[in-house]
């Protein structure tokens, strides 16, 4: 059994969800039911991205496996909490509480998560124990980069696609999609307009029909790129009968809880959307359209912009008491209020989470901690129509 029980960081803000340049701040807690030496109780406020991928080397003599990862760091502080000037000492047994405050630097990249890479941000709070190894305490929290769609001269942008495919030689009919968006510009929660189609000429029923919100991901290691597609929303369109057409104009798609495009401030992760209908025509033929799109989390203050409900519209005012002033202002003016919502991207912290040595260049191993592991997933801007305020926020 540990000799530190509860042991754990509680930050000051009930989400744990900040901004760059924002106070991060809150106690590290512990109860020791024995007396332990040791030569500080410390607190580490981490931030980096790390990816990492394996490439099959199929050319050569002697085929093998590659691997491929590149480290950033971004942000680094290490708070001691109690220490002696590296002498040892005791804790006895009790409860310890240990205040804690600090700044994030302006330039952080948005949290994000996938299977092979990640741009994380923690506290990892540790005693030392020279002999026994530390006992570890390790907490996540989400960072959000601002990306304010209006600073994009593309948001404002319609964009069209057009996919035609011909069956049976030309004899039997084509199956033509078509897909468009008045603008290229949304935020989480925001509904999309879509005006498209498919047309399906053939005598044959088409049966699956669907359209994606994909995340395009491009990972890039130290000398070698890997690009990643996820499927972050699927919508089910159903059958498509012989001789008939599929309109879609009366279907309106709500944006999920997303990091921003194009991971700014990060050189390892780039990040882009686009929405994309696909139908299957034969087993080996699909008929595909697919328009770019620019998520953000700051909205057009031009253009209609549709919100969803106000389901969790109460939890607005904290997180607006949050936001810079200058997005503040923004938003207010806007008939959407910004709220904090947990994404899909669930990952788990495991033991051998990868902590930056000292030498980051150089970094290739993954550092084994004590605490136990931890499913987390981060929390983006979502928006949802403002309560009982008109378009000017009051």
């Amino acid at each position: 059994m540990s000799v530190a029980k509860n042991f754990k960081i509680i930050l000051t803000k009930s989400h744990v969800v900040y901004f760059p340049g924002q106070d991060i701040d809150g106690i590290v807690q512990f109860n020791i039911g024995e007396k332990i030496e040791t030569t500080g109780v410390h607190l580490e406020l981490t931030g980096l991205s790390y990816v990492s991928f394996e490439e099959k080397l199929k050319k050569t003599k002697n085929a093998g496996i590659c691997h491929h990862s590149s480290l950033e760091r971004y942000w680094h502080t290490k708070i001691d909490l109690a220490t002696k000037d590296g002498a040892t000492f005791s804790l006895t047994t009790g409860t310890y509480q240990y205040p804690f405050t600090a700044q994030l630097p302006d330039d952080l990249p948005t949290s994000f998560e996938c299977e092979n890479g990640c741009t994380r941000y923690y506290l990892r709070s540790y005693i030392s124990r020279e002999s026994q190894g530390d006992l570890d305490c390790l907490l996540p929290f989400t960072v959000i980069t601002f990306f304010n769609l209006n600073d994009s001269p593309y948001a404002m942008r319609s964009e069209e696609a057009e996919d035609v495919q011909t069956v049976g030689c030309c004899t039997s009919g084509s199956v033509n999609t078509r897909l468009k968006v008045a603008k290229l510009g949304y935020v989480p929660g925001e509904k999309i307009h879509i005006n498209g189609e498919c047309d399906n000429k053939t005598q044959n029923t088409l049966k699956n029909a669907s359209l994606d919100l994909k995340m395009n991901i491009t990972l890039k290691a130290t000398d070698k790129e890997r690009f990643l597609q996820k499927d972050v929303r699927t919508w089910r369109l159903g059958e498509i009968q012989a001789n008939t057409t599929l309109c879609l104009d009366d279907l309106h798609l709500v944006v999920p809880p997303l990091p921003s495009s194009g991971s700014r401030f990060c050189n390892n992760i780039d990040v882009h959307y686009c929405l994309q209908l696909t139908v299957q025509v034969t087993s080996g033929v699909t008929s595909t359209a697919s328009v770019g799109l620019i998520i953000g989390n700051v909205p057009l203050e031009l253009g209609d912009n549709v919100f969803t409900g106000r389901k969790g519209a109460d939890d607005s005012e904290h997180t607006d008491k949050q936001l810079p002033d200058p997005i503040r202002s923004l938003t207010r003016k806007l008939n959407g209020a910004a709220v904090s919502r947990d994404s899909d991207f669930t990952v788990t912290l495991d033991h051998y989470f990868p902590l930056p040595g000292p030498g980051v260049d150089d970094y290739q191993e993954r550092v084994p901690l004590q605490c136990p592991e931890i499913k987390w997933h981060p929390s983006y801007l979502c928006f949802v129509q403002r309560p009982d305020k008109g378009t000017d926020g009051t």
